[in-house]
């Protein structure tokens, strides 16, 4: 047993059965993430850092099953959204598209008080969703109760013409973030009624678990896409990997300005991931 630094920088035991369970969760068999364990595990001493943990899983990954690498990069891809939070906004809202709701992105809508810009606004077939995104650079940053009594000021606000629009839905707020709720934030929002979606929370049904569900990946998953191209494949409306499956090789080149083998490799890794 040794003891890792989180993001956070709380110390905690290594767990190599929650380690196991994070491969798994990226597509590995058992018999593939025993091996990238047991490769990894010498290198994993006092004081490693998670991220650490995380690359070298991730580089192991790579060599052996490059589709499970693909799906094991998920947060990081979601922090290569940024470093603006208007791309996450637009994925999540692909998200609640691929669950059934028709969504709206950076609308302004009048509430009983004053108006509001909403990040999204989603709606389903008994529900409607106001959604608030906070997005973080930074795997240490949390969303807090500061952030959390601000939104619920402005869903209260929002309600009556919500509910007054679109008559026999259920209104309901979210708060969503990239990253983990603080104690407090989670507190408030329980006692308030609005909801929360996150990192790993909550603990059925976080932000991680949704899109692995679906396998709904960020396009910034393919390690090769250079920083700069994300804004416009955003703006393009290729948001999801699963947005390239229409596209043939020679337009994977030129669309992602990848060498010819890479985006050979890319597409065949896309088909694989969704069983085209």
């Amino acid at each position: 047993m040794v003891d890792i630094i989180k993001a956070s920088g709380e110390v905690e035991p290594f767990d190599s059965q929650k380690f196991l369970s994070s491969l798994k969760r990226s597509g590995a068999s058992e018999e593939l993430a025993q091996k990238v364990l047991e490769k990894i595990l010498p290198e994993i001493t006092p004081n490693t850092k998670t991220k650490t943990i995380y690359r070298l899983a991730y580089r192991e990954l790579k060599r052996l099953n490059h589709a499970s690498s693909l799906r094991y990069s998920l947060k990081k891809a979601i922090f290569r959204l940024g470093p603006t939070g208007y791309p996450f906004e637009k994925y999540f809202a692909r998200l609640l598209n691929e669950y059934g709701y028709k969504t709206e992105v950076g609308l302004i809508i009048d509430g009983r008080c004053i108006k509001h810009e909403v990040d999204v606004l989603a709606v389903g077939e008994d529900e409607v969703m106001v959604v608030e995104c906070k997005y973080h650079n930074s795997a240490d940053r949390t969303t807090s109760s500061k952030d959390a009594l601000y939104v619920q000021s402005r869903f209260e606000d929002l309600r009556p013409i919500i509910e007054q629009q679109y008559r026999g839905k259920r209104f309901a707020g979210y708060l969503v973030t990239n990253t983990r709720f603080s104690t407090d934030a989670i507190q408030y929002a329980e006692c308030s009624g609005y909801k929360l979606i996150g990192w790993k929370y909550p603990p059925d049904g976080g932000l991680e678990k949704r899109v692995e569900d679906k396998n709904l990946y960020p396009v910034t998953v393919i390690s090769g896409i250079k920083s700069g191209l994300i804004t416009g494949l955003i703006q393009q409306d290729i948001i999801l990997l699963k947005d390239i499956l229409p596209y043939k090789v020679h337009e994977i080149e030129r669309l992602l300005r990848l060498p010819y083998k890479s985006a050979v490799r890319l597409k065949e890794q896309v088909e694989l991931i969704y069983d085209a």
